[in-house]
């Protein structure tokens, strides 16, 4: 017997009736139920309950409730995904990735049985409207349209704190699949439909149990309890506390990697993101405001309106409060959101007021009830299908033109991308592979190449370029046209209109319209030379070899014993070389001034480990430590450099083994803190101990030798934190050869 959630008996929502909630209007609204004045939910509308197929499972058969009496548990909610999928061939269920936590990730695959057994053409066919080079001869768009299912991907609760999205995705793919009335059907024939319902289960996981342990008896509206807030760490980020909703364009984590790939496996023509806000507001969707990128295409806007003004008579229907075009905007490219539409995606944003499973009493004094707020979630879905259905060839046409002109070698955004090697190989091959998983199409010179109207990062421009063999070529004529540019533009530019707005906005309030990130090159993230260029000229050119996955370390050999090992740092795969190698007992120094030994010149900062300082295994150590590192490492027999200072000199310091605290909780900025534990932990491989910040100024800061403070929400905060005798605690610790690394906020106050 699976362990009971002891917040149902805490929840103040009432248990919505699952017919009620599957009675579907023609015009695209399931008929849900309304609000009692005293903001309880109120009894179902006595309206005649659609055919069902007995043999799908209710979510109450296998949940013990129905979606909206409270949020489903991630294992709660797997249960019901194979359960569903168990029970008709009209579902089957693909994994997609896995958390840091082990939790593995799906969707649902929601059609006719008809479609089921043709899945594989299907996605074929589609792959050959989003990339119309892949028609065959005698193959047109409209033929193939005409046979094709519209295919949607509905994903919900990327943020794991925004918990209705989730118990909405539920009760919408039970209605998808259960439902055996006309119009279902139909929806079924024509449309390919795949419900991911939890694309952050860890940050889901981590906020119930915040929210099961701040559940009192008696439930309380008031939103500045902490039954609303959840503790330091809620619950919006991953593991790591990253922001999964920022991280299309970097895919730094597996979750979005997962996802990514699947989603440009199906190419699909619909995408929804669901998510919650603050809980006095009311219900946002699309379309955005200014400024939205450039590089979106203005027939995804128009669709975008077109989706709007459907959902809003959805939301009429019940006189529920809704709006647009508000703080919105759709400028940074790596948005669930902004994504796809680079891609020509139809994509549609919600934002639900979350009231965290509970309820939460607004300012007009009426109660707004999760079961209310999964409601409006279900109706956004619904309409949002048949707004789809109902323009499917349209909206199918639109994308397929757009592809057309992306592969083409018409204007506008035609230049060419040119990335030359670099000597950090681990950098450009993580660039390269990002690009592969973004579905970008590169090519790798064979031979010089000649280019003309060549601009780099700095707006330099130069009529005519050569650049060596090896250099990255990446062209605009492919199918993904908009994104290689959204991804790698050097400077876009927001429209007049939007920017006249923010000078207003500026001087009005003193504040920006802007929602988020401004700016970003993905080359200069990655300390990369690119170039864009108007026109090249012919060169033989070859696909670019995957990452090196296994490589041992690349020891060149000395005629005699060792006097010591010399390892590059051009490369910044020896951060976690260096890391290993601590790890292992060996002693490493690093070079304060440049020498040349063995004919070979080493700038400052390379690492030398002197044989006699070091155990007899020490070649050993190094082949183990290096072994899937791109790294040099070179045997050398003497310690007489020819230029610059002897490798016995007082110039090569002894590197000490770091011992390494990251300071966490309030005032530390989460996502600042989780970027850095990320950095130390998953990507350099590094020991680190997570403290408490509100103790800093009780801890015994002699067992570390590296304090890093993340950045703080203010340094007033930070500074009445760890008090004058804290400040005064960690200047001793810093005097005493400590390293303190202070971020943004927490800078401000030491």
């Amino acid at each position: 017997m699976a362990h009971p959630n002891r917040l149902h008996r805490l929840r103040d929502t009432h248990a919505v009736p699952l017919l009620a909630l599957t009675a579907f209007l023609a015009a695209g609204c399931s008929g849900l139920v309304g609000a009692a004045a005293d903001g309880n939910v109120a009894a179902a509308k006595p309206i005649a309950p659609l055919p069902v197929d007995p043999n799908v499972p209710t979510p109450e058969s296998v949940l013990g409730h129905a979606p909206g009496n409270q949020p489903v548990a991630y294992d709660a909610l797997v249960r019901y995904l194979h359960a569903l999928a168990d029970a008709t061939p009209r579902v089957t269920l693909t994994p997609y990735g896995e958390s840091y936590e082990g939790r593995t990730l799906y969707y649902l695959t929601i059609t006719s049985e008809a479609n089921h057994a043709r899945l594989a053409e299907i996605q074929a066919e589609n792959a050959k409207l989003a990339d119309p080079r892949k028609l065959a001869a005698g193959e047109t768009a409209e033929t193939i349209a005409g046979r094709l299912p519209a295919v949607a991907w509905l994903g919900y609760s990327i943020h794991g704190d925004e918990l209705s999205s989730t118990d909405a995705a539920i009760h919408v793919a039970y209605e998808l699949a259960a439902r055996t009335d006309a119009t279902m059907r139909q929806w079924r024939d024509d449309m390919v439909i795949h419900v991911d319902p939890l694309m952050n289960p860890d940050g889901r996981s981590r906020y119930l149990a915040q929210l099961e342990h701040l559940s009192s008896m008696v439930p309380n509206p008031d939103y500045q309890s902490m039954q609303h807030r959840g503790l330091w760490s809620a619950g919006r980020g991953n593991h790591y506390l990253f922001d999964l909703n920022r991280d299309w364009l970097m895919q730094a984590h597996p979750e979005t990697r997962g996802r990514i790939q699947a989603v440009l496996s199906w190419n699909p023509h619909l995408v929804v993101d669901s998510h919650e806000m603050g809980g006095l507001e009311t219900y946002l969707f699309s379309p955005p405001r200014e400024p939205i990128n450039t590089y979106i295409p203005a027939k995804v806007m128009d669709w975008r309106r077109r989706f709007s003004a459907d959902q809003a008579k959805a939301f009429d229907r019940h006189g529920w409060s809704y709006y647009t075009r508000e703080w919105n905007e759709e400028w940074y490219a790596g948005y669930t959101n902004s994504w796809t539409a680079l891609l020509g995606i139809v994509s549609i944003l919600y934002e639900q007021a979350g009231v965290d499973g509970t309820s939460v009493r607004q300012p007009a004094g009426i109660s707004l009830t999760y079961a209310e707020s999964v409601q409006h979630h279900i109706v956004s879905t619904m309409a949002n299908l048949a707004t789809l259905h109902a323009n499917r060839r349209e909206i199918v046409s639109d994308m397929f033109a757009d592809r057309q002109w992306a592969v083409s070698d018409a204007g506008p955004y035609n230049e060419t991308f040119l990335l030359p090697p670099s000597p950090d190989r681990s950098r450009q091959e993580r660039f390269i592979d990002l690009m592969r998983r973004q579905g970008i199409e590169m090519e790798v010179a064979q031979a010089p190449v000649e280019a003309g109207g060549v601009e780099d990062v700095w707006h330099q421009k130069v009529e005519t370029l050569t650049f060596p063999a090896g250099t990255l070529v990446i062209r605009s004529a492919q199918p993904h046209r908009r994104l290689l540019h959204g991804m790698l533009a050097f400077d876009p530019r927001m429209s007049t209109e939007s920017l006249v707005e923010e000078r207003e906005e500026l001087e009005r309030r003193g504040d920006t319209r802007i929602y988020d990130v401004t700016a970003w090159n993905l080359p200069m993230a990655y300390g990369l030379d690119a170039y864009w260029a108007e026109r090249i000229g012919d060169v033989e050119t070859a696909p670019p070899t995957p990452p090196r996955a296994t490589d041992g370390p690349s020891v060149r050999a000395t005629t005699g014993k060792p006097y010591g090992y010399l390892i590059d740092f051009a490369d910044s795969a020896v951060y976690r070389l260096v890391g290993r190698l601590l790890e292992r007992g060996a002693k490493l120094r690093v070079a304060t001034r440049a020498f040349t030994i063995g004919d070979r010149a080493y700038s400052p900062g390379a690492i030398l480990l002197r044989g006699h300082e070091n155990p007899a295994d020490i070649a050993k150590i190094l082949d183990e430590a290096a072994d899937g590192l791109p790294v040099d490492i070179t045997a050398v027999d003497t310690a007489l450099s020819q230029a610059g200072p002897d490798l016995g000199a007082e110039r090569f310091v002894l590197l000490q083994e770091p011992r390494i605290a990251v300071a966490c909780q309030w005032p530390m900025n989460p996502q600042s803190f989780g970027s850095t534990w990320y950095w130390l932990d998953a990507r350099i491989g590094l020991r680190v101990s997570l403290v408490n910040a509100q103790y800093l100024r009780h801890f015994d800061l002699r067992k570390y030798n590296v304090l890093v403070l993340p950045d703080a929400y203010g340094a007033d905060a930070l500074a009445g934190v760890l008090g004058d005798d804290g400040l005064k605690r960690l200047k001793t610790w810093v005097e005493a050869g400590g390293t303190l690394i202070a971020i943004g906020g927490a800078a401000q106050c030491l």
